[in-house]
């Protein structure tokens, strides 16, 4: 599932307004220039530092329980491993497992596993171990799901496990990769699932050294058992929320946390120019996305959806509400994932063209909606009155109700909006990931709770998950975008950057595309 999060962006309440001139968007991945980031030395081991988040405090260390926001998600790749993990350009890499063979036909997947691996309680990894975890996730499911049609796992040895396909499934490699498909150990080690994720035992980089549920700090001590001698460096994580973007801010420069995550855009320039900080860009799977409720009377009607496409100027709203650090969206498929089609036939901006879209509607003389804004920041705000200025325009009256994050995940899914704007995350590179969650109708989701339904979209998700990666795989997600950017059921407004903050001791921080970190390699200049 593409995850959802709360994030805060000072949005400027003209368009009118000039961004500034930060060259964020387009870089794979940056420091801001001449930051301690850059700085050459060798690392130092030991030390503590604390990693501040705006986000709800974590609910649970299971990575297949039935909620997953964002905070326990980028919780639990620090504690466990999995098979094959992203880098930071979100291409799967070597981990648990050292490599696999996947046979002629697509339907037997064999991985072979690193030798030497122990859980942090000194319990040796294994075959058996693997063969569990993806057992279990079969069967519980949870937020994110194995969607592979996978008919057996088998421990051919202790370091080779057999994974069997009903039919071939090009994205198993990039499920296999994310916190979802963790690797446990088997029977989770003796004991029940409440007593197992409230201390969980994990192989990676940290293990849990505690968890105030009233404050929702987390601390992670290092695991002296990780399979990777010398790391992590840091002895001490603490894993804070904070409440707004000013606390994030001030408790950086004060050196109170020594890592933010969601940086402000309004601050952007201010961090950047402190010499005591670093700030990091990574190109991200992230976008600001504008759904509809296709079940409603006015969003049920194509020609209504298509009138709001034309009727915002996105690349107007994408400069004027990032200050630059983001980029207007065309298909729902961003550009950092794999066959993207930024050449798609998306509809522009044009206030003729909605005009004449809702004059041929159900709905001729306009409509009143509802916006509902994931958020209740001033920022998210603004980005609502932007839209709702340009759809005045075109006679379709806007109405905005900015809700907390919790309220937000609670309607947005119930189907209680007429339509609604918030952040989405993609899991994977694979464009499987971001098509199955939100395209498909007949998903989990529900084509991301917008009830839309399209039979030829949902064959060609089918089509795409079978067909071997090239030419043909690239085809099928081009027309699938067209499908998506001609229907409306969704609406892209603008691909966003992945921004985080630290003071500039920090040496080693890792931005991978879906939004988490990689703490392993974290160490602070004495």
């Amino acid at each position: 599932m593409p995850f959802f999060s709360s994030r805060r962006r000072i949005l400027l309440p003209t368009l009118a307004l000039a961004a500034t001139s930060l060259l964020v968007a387009g870089c794979a991945a940056s420091t801001t220039p001449g930051s301690a980031a850059e700085g050459t030395g060798d690392p130092v081991a030991g030390g503590e530092v604390t990693f501040a988040r705006l986000s709800q405090s974590v609910t649970s260390l299971d990575p297949n329980d039935a909620v997953l926001t964002t905070v326990n998600a980028y919780t639990l790749d620090k504690i466990f491993d999995t098979l094959y993990a992203l880098d930071e350009s979100g291409a799967p890499q070597p981990s648990l497992a050292t490599g696999y063979e996947v046979s002629a036909d697509g339907l037997t997947w064999t991985f072979q596993l690193a030798t030497g691996v122990t859980f942090s309680d000194g319990s040796a990894f294994d075959a058996d171990d693997v063969v569990y975890s993806i057992d279990r996730h079969l069967e519980v499911g949870g937020a994110l799901p194995l969607s592979a049609p996978i008919t057996a796992v088998t421990a051919v040895d202790a370091q080779t496990v057999q994974v069997d396909l009903e039919a071939p499934y090009t994205p198993l490699l990039s499920e296999l990769s994310i916190f979802s498909s963790s690797i446990l150990p088997a029977d989770l080690g003796g004991v029940d699932a409440e007593e197992f994720f409230t201390n969980p035992i994990g192989t990676g980089p940290f293990v849990l050294g505690g968890w105030d549920k009233s404050s929702g700090e987390i601390t992670l001590e290092r695991n002296d058992e990780y399979r990777i001698e010398g790391l992590p460096y840091l002895d001490t994580v603490h894993l804070v929320v904070l409440d707004d973007d000013n606390q994030l801010v001030q408790q950086l420069q004060a050196d109170q946390v020594q890592i933010i995550d969601d940086v402000p855009i309004a601050n952007l320039e201010e961090l950047q120019a402190n010499a005591d900080l670093s700030v990091q860009f990574v190109d991200s799977w992230n976008s600001d996305v504008l759904y509809f409720n296709t079940s409603t009377d006015v969003f049920g009607d194509e020609a209504v959806r298509r009138a709001v496409a034309h009727a915002i100027d996105r690349t107007a709203l994408a400069q004027a509400t990032s200050f630059g650090s983001s980029t207007p969206a065309t298909t729902y498929i961003s550009p950092t994932i794999q066959y993207s089609d930024q050449n798609a036939d998306v509809l522009s901006y044009d206030v003729d063209a909605a005009k004449a879209e809702l004059t041929g509607s159900a709905h001729p003389d306009g409509a009143s909606v509802t916006l509902t804004v994931d958020g209740g920041s001033q920022a998210r705000a603004q980005q609502a009155q932007a839209i709702q200025s340009y759809l005045a325009e075109v006679g379709i009256q806007v109405e905005i109700k900015s809700v907390d994050n919790a309220t937000f995940w609670t309607n947005f899914p119930a189907g209680d909006y007429d339509f609604a704007l918030t952040t989405t995350i993609a899991d994977t590179g694979d464009p499987d990931n971001v098509s199955g969650w939100q395209v498909q109708s007949s998903s989990e989701s529900g084509a991301f709770n917008t009830r839309w339904t399209s039979d030829e979209a949902n064959g060609l998700i089918a089509d795409g998950r079978t067909t071997a990666d090239g030419d043909e795989r690239a085809a099928i997600y081009a027309q699938l975008q067209e499908i998506v950017a001609q229907q409306v059921p969704q609406l892209p407004l603008a691909y966003v950057a992945e921004i985080k903050a630290t003071r500039s001791n920090v040496h080693g921080l890792q931005l991978i595309p879906n939004g988490t970190v990689r703490l392993e390699n974290v160490w602070i200049a004495q």
